[in-house]
């Protein structure tokens, strides 16, 4: 934990403006080719970004560059631009792998052994999945698998915040004076990091509530709304092209609603959400810390250490699952989802790339698919948008006669596939290829679709036209308690047949 709060402090506490402002160097040698001059300005990533000036000032030359200067420095990138990148390759990439290693893995070892011991706390508490006529697994499993993800990520991070504030003589780079109030400081930042972290706990707390005792859709959906807007109110909007407060507020708001919403949908078989979960912050945290002329280090190592709780996780919640997640798990990991992609910035006006706001609709395309189609459904065939059932992509693309853990695996490969053509989106220039990159999710999405929409085969010794949805182990959560085991409402013939069926899916499962 410390040698995370020391590196993950180490970038995103020290204000990179502040700090380049006193390390800048003067200009090292003059180029002959159009009385240039170079100047190095050191960054906090060991990379260092630098200018060609004339006496009329940047240099707009056209051409690529190649230059060696001293310290084994090489410029190298298109000069008709207003930068470009000095790199020290070995120390660059030892300090982006320790800052990467240093948000992961004590993460990963806090969720592991929290995630352990709730296997043993939460049959204790109550907080156990009871085995029931519409669920699959024979035995009470716990739900609390969330508290242990919580504790992944909030211990580590908190950890990070006292030796800042209290040690700040650990950290590898010195803070510059008392007060950093630069963009992308600690202190810049704090309200919106207070906020959005407990928010994502606040919102964690209502889906533990939810575990305890089953609430109606109603109060759940207000309290996400309330925590959604205080949070908002703190600063944590998007901005979009506008300035207008209440269009970035009320977007923002919805925004959070709807992942968190997304997320519990997905949490409904053994593995799902916390690998969508990993990926999907895999992702982000490339967008964040790929950036050459300006990391985000503080939301980047925010997504790591997303990261490495998921994978503490889901060394218990892998099928066979010996805990669930819970809503307590899935509202913590949307809420911090959709703060974090708005902290992350994903447009400014100076970069000019309006396109890069779409990044994060591809990332989560998968996620945001399911709970429009499982929306869709419900109100084609008449029921509340909130009642649960088995209609969700994971349950379809089991009903198709997929095992469930091949399932779970299909969308992951989904999500992975659309979350890198969003990285792609983000490292091109034009709109032409930025809608290259959208084809390619809207691609993998039809393809979802069509493969949706194929006929259903037919069971050996059954008159039906369908297959029987395979039983599965069902998560934590009115979303995920469901688990009929009748496909389209149809009964079978005999109930041999009945018991043929059940036999099948166990062995499925």
């Amino acid at each position: 934990m410390t040698g995370a709060a020391i590196v993950f402090l180490s970038f995103s506490a020290v204000a990179p403006k502040d700090y380049e402002s006193q390390n800048r160097t003067t200009s090292r040698e003059a180029i002959d080719a159009g009385r240039l001059e170079f100047k190095e300005r050191p960054r906090l990533d060991g990379a260092s970004v630098c200018e060609l000036h004339t006496c009329g000032g940047v240099s707009r030359c056209g051409r690529m560059a190649n230059i060696r200067v001293d310290h084994s420095l090489e410029l190298a990138g298109p000069v008709h631009g207003l930068t470009g990148v000095v790199t020290l390759t070995s120390q660059s990439a030892l300090r982006m792998l320790l800052f990467v290693c240093a948000c992961v893995l004590p993460s990963f070892w806090v969720s592991f052994a929290a995630v352990g011991a709730m296997r043993w706390i939460a049959p204790r508490l109550g907080l156990i999945d009871k085995p029931a006529a519409r669920k699959v697994h024979l035995v009470p499993k716990p739900m609390g698998g969330g508290i242990g993800l919580w504790c992944g990520v909030l211990i580590p991070l908190t950890g990070a915040l006292l030796i800042v504030f209290f040690a700040p003589e650990l950290l590898p780079v010195k803070i510059p004076g008392k007060t950093i109030s630069a963009d992308g400081s600690v202190l810049y930042r704090l309200p919106q990091l207070l906020a959005v972290t407990l928010g994502a706990l606040a919102m964690g707390l209502v889906g533990l509530a939810d575990d305890f005792r089953p609430l109606p859709w109603q109060p759940r959906l207000f309290l996400q709304f309330l925590i959604s807007a205080i949070v908002v109110a703190c600063g944590v909007r998007a901005t979009f092209f506008v300035e207008s407060f209440w269009l970035g507020a009320i977007a923002s708001v919805l925004w959070f609603v709807v992942l968190v919403n997304s997320i519990n949908f997905l949490d409904n078989m053994d593995g799902l959400a916390g690998g969508i979960g990993l990926i999907v912050s895999g992702v982000f945290a490339c967008m964040m810390l790929s950036r050459a002329d300006d990391p985000r280090w503080m939301v980047g190592g925010y997504f790591l250490l997303l990261c490495g709780s998921l994978l503490g996780f889901l060394c218990h919640n892998w099928s066979p699952a010996r805990i669930f997640m819970g809503d307590a798990g899935s509202y913590f990991l949307g809420f911090s989802l959709a703060s974090m992609t708005i902290l992350g910035t994903f447009y400014t006006a100076e970069d000019g790339r309006t396109h890069t706001i779409l990044a994060p609709l591809c990332v989560l395309a998968v996620p945001l698919y399911d709970l429009l189609s499982v929306i869709s459904i419900r109100l084609k065939e008449g029921r509340s948008p909130f009642q649960p059932d088995k209609k969700h992509f994971s349950h379809r693309l089991v009903a198709l006669g997929l095992k469930p853990v091949h399932a779970v695996l299909t969308v992951h490969l989904a999500t992975l596939t659309t979350g890198l053509a969003g990285l792609l989106l983000c490292s091109v220039d034009s709109w032409g290829a930025a809608l290259l990159c959208l084809g390619i999710v809207v691609c993998i999405l039809a393809m979802i679709a069509i493969l949706e929409s194929a006929p259903r085969p037919a069971i050996a010794g059954s008159s039906l036209g369908t297959i029987p949805v395979v039983a599965m182990s069902a998560a934590a959560g009115p979303e995920q308690s469901v688990t009929e085991v009748s496909a389209s409402g149809r009964e079978l013939n005999s109930h041999a047949a009945d018991r043929s069926s059940t036999d099948v899916s166990a062995r499925n499962w």
